[in-house]
């Protein structure tokens, strides 16, 4: 059944009117149809010498900033058919141009949401990601929002009143595949970027260096990439910060064993991926090295577990199938529950609670930075505390939260994956802990007696939820 539904949806080429911000040369576009025109800004259609994609022929450069997409189109020689099924925008904070009159065209509208998994300090400004895009959407009503990576940001968008938003993971993968390899060189295979923007990756690898453990390293082209997660036992990855990224299919489509870090019970990983199935997970650096040692001296456990991944990948995970599943979702108004934005179980607080929004995602994105800097924030919510915050904050899967004794845990999800991210704090070691987070009121005892001071960062909210003091403009500066 499945694969009569793929196909049929894979009939479907409707002309496709695709932005696309990416730097080409080195995350290339996806092909929604073999009647797309796809635009680029100029310098990020030239490419930037990263050189791991060809740059593909007949893109159309678009201008920088903001700029009126129905108008450009229609004055473009470059563009013969001014008639479009579908217009697909692809956007991020890190864009160069924001495309404005997208409704113009007469046909369905997607935005196809970026990375809303970290900010940075742009101009001396904070920059907050979800909220960045949440406006946009606002600014131009899309009709439909998809998320590739981070399947725990769709409440989100329904919150701020997006009916229609689904998670169909690493739908803009460039697939490049490779032969089945059974004997493979007992080492660990890590392929991509470490620095300063992925201190935990950086981290990790730099560890496992220095424990001596077998492990290389290193950058290129997407083929010299499949050769080695194919020719090696292990293939390590890291999210930047609990995304589902497209290393993860990366490593699976080229035959590589994936040994990946855990993400929360929000991601859809878990549900997508199934650890122990097709891949292995780890959770900090003392169970990452244990995983390695045994599959090391266990190789024919890793090479099962990859065999069954890479054939799971050629019949339900290929990037063409949630391709597929978009197609069927916009024309034909199917969509699985898997890839809806309700599946999350937070789904119902969440939306219930759409006049908190600003606080909230506020308090959410200024956290989840601290996620991406540090390996496990202690954070303390006060009991008076609205609890959609903390349903909000367990999707950072290393965030060790904590709230005051008295907090109505009854309000959050009765899910067994939620409460058990959850500690009741001890009342006596208030004053002795050094919290990397607080979020309290101006009426909790916390505030009261100065505990606020024993925290690096701090959010006071007022009686009405509102924020009243925040000294977390220091983490994106």
């Amino acid at each position: 059944m499945q694969a009569m539904e793929n196909s049929k949806a894979e009939a479907l080429q409707p002309r496709v009117l695709l932005v696309w911000q990416n730097v080409v040369d080195y995350l290339t576009f996806p092909v929604f149809s073999n009647k797309q025109v796809t635009l680029c800004p100029g310098w990020a259609a030239k490419g930037c010498g990263f050189n791991f994609y060809s740059i593909p022929q007949g893109l159309v450069e678009c201008p920088l900033g903001d700029y009126d997409l129905y108008e450009f189109v229609h004055r473009s020689n470059q563009i013969e058919d001014k008639e479009f099924d579908l217009v697909v925008v692809n956007s991020s904070i890190f864009d160069s141009c924001k495309p404005f009159n997208t409704k113009k065209f007469g046909c369905p509208t997607v935005l196809l949401a970026g990375d809303t998994h970290w900010g940075f300090p742009l101009y001396g400004h904070r920059i907050a990601p979800i909220n960045y895009l949440l406006n946009y959407c606002s600014q131009e009503n899309f009709d439909y929002v998809v998320t590739t990576y981070n399947r725990q940001h769709l409440h989100w968008f329904v919150s701020a009143g997006i009916q229609n938003a689904a998670w169909l993971p690493l739908m803009n993968m460039y697939v490049v595949t490779h032969e089945w390899v059974e004997t493979r060189e007992n080492r660990i295979a890590f392929f991509g970027h470490i620095g300063s923007f992925h201190p935990r990756r950086s981290f990790l690898i730099n560890a496992l260096r220095e424990a001596g453990l077998p492990l290389i390293a290193k950058s290129g082209t997407r083929e010299e990439g499949a050769h080695l997660f194919a020719h090696s036992l292990i293939s390590f990855n890291c999210s930047l910060n609990g995304d589902i990224n497209l290393r993860n299919l990366e490593i699976i489509s080229a035959g590589g064993f994936l040994l990946t870090d855990r993400l929360s019970f929000a991601s859809g990983f878990d549900e997508y991926l199934v650890p122990g199935l097709y891949c292995d997970t780890y959770n900090s650096y003392s169970e990452l090295v244990e995983k390695i040692k045994f599959y090391l001296e266990n190789p024919e456990s890793a090479i099962e577990i990859a065999k069954r991944a890479y054939e799971k990948f050629f019949t339900d995970w290929h990037p063409k199938y949630r391709m597929a599943d978009l197609m069927n979702w916009i024309f034909n108004g199917e969509l699985p529950d898997f890839y809806a934005a309700k599946s999350d179980p937070r789904f119902l607080i969440s939306t219930s609670s759409r006049d908190l929004i600003n606080t909230r995602l506020a308090i959410y994105e200024s956290a989840q930075e601290l996620h991406r800097l540090q390996e496990q924030p202690k954070v303390l919510v006060g009991r008076n505390c609205p609890p959609v915050i903390v349903a909000d904050l367990l999707d950072l899967q290393r965030l060790d939260l904590y709230v005051e004794p008295g907090f109505p845990l009854s309000d959050l999800p009765s899910d067994g994956k939620i409460l058990s991210r959850l500690h009741v704090a001890n009342i006596n070691s208030y004053v002795k802990e050094k919290w990397d987070l607080l979020i309290v009121k101006t009426d909790d005892q916390l505030t009261k007696f100065g505990f606020v001071f024993s925290s690096r960062f701090v959010f006071i909210l007022g009686s009405e939820n509102q924020i009243a003091f925040s000294n977390t403009k220091d983490l994106f500066t």
